[in-house]
């Protein structure tokens, strides 16, 4: 399987690491993302709840605008992505290989690939 450096699972399963190694495995690869990727939501939910109980107050108001807030930071960037790649002419989903398809693939082949690092 060829996977290119530029992918954001490659960032986020090689973020911390210091080198990248030659001979990786797709299962090790998708399970090392799986756990970088949790890890990532983990640390940001907890950072969000604590801004959000230390910027709110008791009154009903602010707190309604600082959920819809953090809602709207979530659905908006996913929204926008979508309509300019529409607007553009390019097809809606995101292009490149399924890391999760090939992941399944390959556990239903008990055959874990190797990866080919491409730029």
């Amino acid at each position: 399987m060829k996977i290119k450096r530029s992918s954001w699972h490659y960032k986020i399963s090689n973020f911390g690491t210091a080198y990248e190694s030659e001979h990786d495995s797709l299962c090790w690869y998708f399970w090392r993302a799986v756990a970088k990727t949790i890890f990532i939501f983990t640390v940001t939910i907890w950072l969000s709840t604590t801004l959000f109980f230390y910027f709110t107050s008791p009154q009903f108001i602010s707190t309604t605008i600082m959920i819809l807030f953090m809602i709207s930071c979530i659905i908006v960037p996913s929204l926008a992505i979508h309509y300019l790649r529409k607007l553009l002419g390019k097809s809606p989903e995101i292009p490149g290989s399924n890391i999760l398809i090939e992941y399944l693939k390959a556990k239903k082949a008990k055959i874990c690939p190797l990866i080919e690092y491409i730029n």
